[in-house]
């Protein structure tokens, strides 16, 4: 009776052990992403203030001695490339650098095993 009564025991604390760090798990998966999300709008919202600051007022711009002047005034220097400074791509295969990416994160075994067991929320781009 004590035995089993025991085992009981082990086995409950067991299976509330294994739910606590699924939920943990979850939480900090959740926070992760928010993280995430947010490290990804202050980048667009920098890259979307740098765009605005580098729109010209095109009837400004009449002659190449406007263009030079506004950019001097914003402190940019163009230079002419030199030929060892152009690089030619050719076509990106995508699923390379997909799987590419998953193995430069090193996660735990069991942030991989709770990861397959949780669901992930994924994201398309609407155009």
């Amino acid at each position: 009776m004590t035995n089993t009564k025991f085992v009981n025991t082990i086995m409950t604390i067991m299976l509330c052990a294994t739910f606590a760090l699924c939920y943990v798990h979850q939480e900090v998966s959740i926070v992760k992403t928010s993280f995430l999300v947010n490290k990804h709008r202050r980048k667009v919202s920098s890259l979307l203030g740098q765009h605005r600051s580098l729109l010209y007022n095109l009837s400004r711009l009449e002659s190449p001695k406007s263009i030079e002047e506004a950019l001097c005034v914003n402190e940019i220097v163009l230079c002419m490339p030199k030929r060892e400074n152009i690089r030619h791509m050719e076509s990106v295969n995508l699923a390379y650098s997909e799987n590419a990416d998953r193995l430069k994160t090193k996660d735990s075994i069991l942030a991989r095993l709770f990861d397959r067991f949780s669901t992930k929320a994924e994201a398309k781009v609407v155009k």
